[in-house]
């Protein structure tokens, strides 16, 4: 593994014959992970477990996984894990807030419509009134933030869905340690379409589309 990760939650679990794998997201860094497993592990959907030196459970690392590596049920539970891990480490993730500084503030990659205006605001609340406590006491005191644990949440999925699709320039990764995806970063459409309406909904579902009035990329 390229950082190590001690635990993980189970996303999905195979028996092949006398073979036992099992998918699972690291903790840590999120690093989406195949592993065999020895053959009297016990392991469940949705478990967190230990994968670290000296697990009992895991006989060796089959392969690194990219998201598109993952069937439908194992993007459920994915997001489902990744709320769980982002809510039970929530000092690490309010520390994120707590130790930027107005020079090289990343909080405005949280979100696209957290503006750099937004994230000074937030560096300022901290600087005037101290640090962060907790999730709630961001909340309570940035009113424009509705959630700041579905922010963290929500550039975990970023970092692991769309980000790396994307080929250009150097994506800034905040929190997590993912493969490659080998997908296009934008999807070829080859599905006949006679309806102009569903045609324009379509491409406005996969973001080829940001507002009418734009031209598709």
């Amino acid at each position: 593994m390229k950082k190590n990760e001690n635990y993980g939650f189970v996303l999905s679990v195979k028996e092949n014959g006398d073979k036992k794998s099992a998918r699972i997201v690291g903790a840590n860094h999120f690093q989406l992970v195949d592993f065999e497993l020895n053959q009297d592990a016990d392991v469940k959907v949705h478990e967190k477990i230990f994968i670290g030196n000296g697990s009992e459970i895991i006989k060796q690392e089959r392969s690194q996984l990219s998201y598109d590596d993952l069937n439908r049920d194992e993007e459920l539970e994915l997001e489902k894990a990744v709320d769980r891990i982002v809510f039970s480490n929530e000092a690490k993730y309010v520390k994120f807030f707590n130790d930027q500084s107005k020079d090289a503030s990343q909080l405005h990659l949280l979100d696209e419509g957290l503006s750099r205006k937004s994230a000074s605001k937030i560096l300022t609340e901290k600087e005037i009134n101290g640090d962060f406590e907790s999730f709630e006491d961001i909340d309570n005191r940035i009113k424009f933030i509705e959630s700041s644990k579905d922010l963290i949440v929500g550039r975990v999925l970023y970092e692991i869905i769309e980000l790396p699709k994307i080929k250009k320039g150097r994506p800034v990764y905040l929190f997590a340690v993912v493969k490659r995806s080998n997908k296009k970063e934008v999807p070829e459409y080859d599905e006949f379409v006679t309806d102009d309406s569903r045609f324009i909904e379509m491409i406005k579902e996969k973001g080829l589309l940001e507002k009418e009035g734009k031209r598709i990329r």
